[in-house]
């Protein structure tokens, strides 16, 4: 962690070693992945993962040869830790610590021929990479392993499509497989699976296609128990659903993904060739995402009489109460994102109006959630403000509200909802000093917005240009501010990545100044006072909702 020039060397030469964290400062950046990082996308088993890393160690210490996808495990997960951290922090050492570890993750791939004879570990790696830093962009000679058509090659070169295939139980039943690594193999193959899917309902080249299809696969889904249970008895059979355990958010975001590749089968057609979408279609499909939604076990619902009954549940396992809140508004901003091709027409046509009401209900719906996760016990941590698949739900949500403010300028509680737009606008500032690369997103966003309105004069300050690409983290899931950042423990706590850098380079601290929220609210006040302005085309809102969407694609 103390020269940070490897990623000017050849990958395929790289002396991996040398750039090996401490022992210690593995153990701190491992702790803080388990217990802030790993909730998101549990494909790992963590015992067995700091088993591993332990290994790594020994055998430098023995000065025998390491295993180098374990290795590349050790560089994902400091990654991951690392990006998160120092994001919340505000650091200006977050993205390029991120991308010197991420390049060194490729680099011990390359080195292990993984791109022609993947291992397990190995793809938990690229997994890692993908998930937690999927916006930053990793040096060319790495980036290869971490795109997503390559991600899906490698799980076939296992063998992961066909792990419950007959000929696979067959062949189990005569050797001596590990039954953990089995499931580890069926959690791995399901994310990539599910991940594929709600990639085709985002805006962007991959929008309304995937390429992994139900009838390709023989793959039980993961089973619904501990990782502590799952070690101690390798055949356990799966808990109820309404049993919360270490795999019921995976579990339950699974079911989100089949309704999203279900929308995606049902309306893919049309939207391809430039058809009207049978308003029809669009009910039945929201009918099943709700039914989908009314299934989630208790212990992930936000009503109050839930909240109360499992709060002491919540307590003993804080990862539930966040992933009850990423759940949620994974949820809500898809039905949104369902309906907004109807959400204007819904205002004047009542035929559509369904679709109005929804979208106005599902983006309050995405903020009020925020609001939860940055004010009720246990509070996030890093701030879901860092995690930018939340910030970038967030501010679709805020568009969503600004549009209709715009559209109905002159309803009755048009002042009221003014001020609904404006408290959105305040999480978003909020946001951007709680992570300088959730700035980043931020400002790309509001240049499409700025593209998009008619008042020229409405420019935005210090933003950067339109279509550059930004880098901010995606985490979960999928896609509102909190300025106090929760403090480590002592022993949680790396190294200050600062003190121990010998060549940091000439970057700008980026620290933020009251004038970035005046700023920000002002641009919203201006587009709030001007929509009366605003003609609406369809063209013109439906092209700026999509234009946000792919602008920073969320991860989650």
């Amino acid at each position: 962690m103390r020269d940070w020039n490897a990623s000017r060397e050849n990958p395929a030469t790289i002396n991996l070693i040398q750039f090996v964290p401490t022992r210690q400062e593995a153990t701190a950046l491992f702790r803080y992945y388990s217990k802030y990082v790993d909730y998101l996308y549990h494909i790992i088993i963590l015992k067995r993962a700091e088993a591993q890393i332990n290994g790594v160690y020994e055998c430098i210490e023995r000065g025998s040869p390491v295993k180098l996808d374990h290795l590349a495990l050790l560089f994902s997960i400091a990654a991951s830790a690392l990006y998160l951290q120092l994001s919340s922090e505000s650091s200006p050492y977050s993205e390029i610590c991120c991308q010197e570890f991420t390049f060194l993750t490729g680099a011990a791939l390359i080195q292990n021929n993984h791109s022609a004879s993947p291992t397990l570990e190995g793809l938990q790696a690229v997994m890692l990479v993908v998930h937690y830093v999927c916006n930053l962009s990793s040096h060319e000679s790495v980036s290869a392993l971490f795109i997503h058509g390559a991600v899906v090659s490698q799980a076939k070169s296992l063998m992961l499509h066909c792990i419950d295939s007959p000929r696979s139980r067959e062949a189990r039943d005569q050797s001596k497989v590990d039954p953990v690594e089995v499931e580890i193999k069926r959690r791995l193959w399901w994310d990539i699976t599910s991940s594929e899917w709600f990639l085709g309902f985002l805006s962007g080249p991959q929008e309304w296609t995937y390429q992994i299809y139900p009838t390709h696969m023989s793959v039980n889904q993961p089973r619904n128990v501990d990782d502590g249970a799952l070690e101690k008895n390798p055949s356990l059979a799966s808990s109820p659903i309404s049993v919360p355990t270490d795999m019921s958010f995976t579990l339950e975001r699974l079911k989100l993904s089949f309704v999203i590749r279900d929308i995606i089968d049902t309306i893919a057609y049309e939207q391809l060739n430039g058809l009207e979408i049978d308003y029809s279609k669009i009910l039945e499909l929201d009918r099943k995402i709700h039914q989908a939604l009314s299934e989630v076990p208790e212990f992930f619902r936000l009503d109050p009489g839930s909240r109360r009954r499992f709060a002491n549940l919540y307590k003993e396992r804080p990862a539930l109460a966040w992933q009850r809140c990423v759940l949620q508004q994974a949820y809500y901003s898809r039905i949104c994102r369902l309906h907004r091709q109807f959400f204007i027409r819904g205002a004047r046509e009542p035929t559509y109006s369904y679709s109005h009401v929804i979208c106005l209900q599902s983006a309050r719906k995405v903020l009020e959630i925020k609001r939860i996760m940055d004010e009720e016990e246990p509070k996030f941590t890093p701030p879901s403000s860092v995690v930018w698949s939340v910030m970038h739900h967030i501010f679709m949500a805020a568009v969503i509200l600004l549009l209709d403010v715009c559209f109905n300028w002159d309803d009755i509680l048009a002042e009221k909802r003014k001020e609904e737009v404006l408290d959105a606008c305040r999480i978003l500032s909020k946001a951007q000093q709680s992570s300088c690369l959730v700035k980043e997103g931020i400002q790309a966003m509001m240049n499409i917005l700025q593209k998009h309105w008619k008042n020229d004069k409405l420019a935005v300050p210090g933003g950067s240009q339109p279509n550059q690409p930004s880098s901010p983290v995606s985490g979960p899931a999928e896609d509102p501010a909190q300025s106090v950042i929760v403090p480590f423990e002592p022993t949680d706590k790396p190294m200050p990545v600062a003190q121990t850098w010998d060549s940091a380079p000439n970057v700008s601290t980026n620290q933020f100044v009251d004038g970035d929220e005046r700023q920000l609210e002002d641009i919203w006040s201006e587009f709030l006072e001007n929509g009366y302005n605003y003609t609406f085309e369809d063209a013109d809102w439906t092209g700026l909702l999509t234009e946000l969407t792919s602008a920073t694609i969320p991860c989650g």
